[in-house]
């Protein structure tokens, strides 16, 4: 979801903010450009007003004439967009050549005193007007004559002059609005810099190339580093207790174990053999348990540090040669087929362990051949393969489940612990363990690592 990232959120809430202010100001501007254009509209009418009514006269045949013409040539053009016309009542005595004998449906009774009326009536030409109209009296010895003077403006030059202004005010509000964005965009990133460091920080930890977070946060971030380093101190010394803890309960076990073994040789020593061997089985059962646990204890901690990456050809060459010189019924050929520049984020010891348990199993079972393999994965870990030309799983062993001391051939010799150590270590560094079948026919074991 987009509210998840915070880069994201204030993208999104920035720029609505920004559309709808944009689109705000466009409806402001366009109020205040067309109630001033429309302002200035009435004062041009308004002075053509008052030229005409200052040339307006009556004759001594009572006949309303007009002494001199306006200057504007759109009062001569034929519906050229300004018209005028002068009369008396709802009478029309005299109009503009522009109206070409249209007529300006003025209101049946004239503005009263000095009065301007403004009000918008039909054009030629299925067109709008502006009106402005007066009431203007003559006075003739003691008659006095209430004469209307009527001043249109074609409404289609305002309407132009609009649209032209909102054209120019939506490209230009626009470009604000890009540009808006795009600042908006570089002060988030600039912003949100520190969440990127902080997260590179971490991630530095994660991959045991720091053991605390470091680096310079601002005021609002630092606390949460705090408390971050203070949680990662306190697991740090946790599991270091931990350890300690089971180191101790090794050693503690090591003096009863060592008396149990004594009793048992002193028991074969008396003649009672069988007794000797029961206690001896179980001597080292313990022994594995304890070794075991002291192993998954230590590799606990070395993944919660994350220690850096280990280059698992060498660790692969090395078990290569000692395997090779292990007994065997037939000559095994173990190859090594991993490339020099792929590591893993494991402990070299404990990669040691897991692989060497790996190998040694597929040597165990392989009639000719032991084929080591690993390939880097995109998301930066790596999936070490191990296959070997033996019998292979059971039938339906594809699933088959890795338990503590159960091995997958009794007739094997072993304890059965081997791929149990090798899961736990690959669990504790957050890694998974999945049996197969080889193409050579026998198993095949993956480890994917992260």
């Amino acid at each position: 979801m987009i509210l998840r990232s915070l880069r994201r959120r204030f993208a999104f809430v920035a720029g609505a903010a920004v559309i709808v202010a944009l689109v705000a100001a466009g409806f402001a501007l366009n109020y205040i450009y067309e109630d001033n254009i429309r302002a200035r509209a009435i004062g041009e009418v308004g002075d053509e007003l008052r030229a005409l009514a200052a040339n307006v006269l009556v004759g001594d045949d009572g006949r309303i004439t007009l002494t001199v013409q306006l200057p504007d040539p759109r009062f001569r053009t034929p519906f050229g967009g300004y018209y005028w016309q002068v009369g008396r009542g709802r009478t029309i005595e005299l109009r503009s050549e522009s109206l070409m004998g249209f007529t300006i449906d003025w209101p049946a009774m004239p503005p009263t005193g000095n009065d301007l009326a403004i009000y918008e009536r039909p054009a030629p030409e299925g067109r709008r007007m502006l009106v402005l109209e007066r009431r203007v009296v003559l006075q003739r010895g003691t008659a006095t004559t209430t004469i209307r003077i009527a001043v249109g403006l074609d409404q289609g030059e305002l309407d132009e002059a609009r649209t032209a202004f909102m054209q120019f005010a939506g490209l230009s509000l626009a470009s604000l609005g890009i540009a808006l964005i795009m600042a908006l965009w570089f002060a988030t990133r600039v912003s949100l810099a520190p969440m990127d460091a902080l997260r590179q920080a971490l991630t530095a930890v994660h991959d045991g190339r720091r053991k605390t977070v470091e680096g310079l946060f601002p005021d609002e971030v630092r606390p949460l580093v705090d408390d971050l380093n203070a949680l990662l101190d306190a697991r740090n010394a946790d599991l270091l207790a931990a350890r300690a803890r089971a180191g101790d309960l090794a050693h503690g076990l090591k003096t009863p174990l060592a008396v149990l073994s004594s009793i048992a040789r002193q028991l074969k020593e008396a003649g009672q053999v069988a007794i000797a061997a029961e206690v001896d089985g179980e001597i080292a059962r313990m022994s594995r348990h304890v070794s075991r646990e002291l192993m998954r204890a230590r590799a606990g901690v070395r993944a919660f540090r994350r220690t850096d990456a280990t280059v698992i050809r060498p660790v692969a060459e090395m078990l290569s040669k000692a395997l090779s010189l292990l007994p065997s019924a037939t000559p095994i050929e173990i190859s090594n087929q991993i490339g020099a520049q792929i590591t893993v984020a494991m402990d070299e010891g404990d990669l040691t362990e897991v692989l060497g348990n790996v190998a040694d199993n597929a040597r165990k079972w392989a009639k000719s051949r032991v084929i080591l393999r690993a390939e880097a994965l995109a998301d930066g870990g790596a999936r070490i393969i191990v296959e070997d030309d033996g019998p292979g799983l059971p039938e339906g062993g594809v699933s088959f489940e890795i338990e503590r001391g159960k091995r997958l051939d009794e007739q094997v010799e072993g304890s059965g612990f081997g791929l149990a150590i090798v899961k736990d270590l690959t669990e504790a560094y957050g890694g998974e363990l999945a049996l197969g079948r080889s193409a050579l026919g026998g198993l095949k074991v993956e480890i994917i690592l992260r």
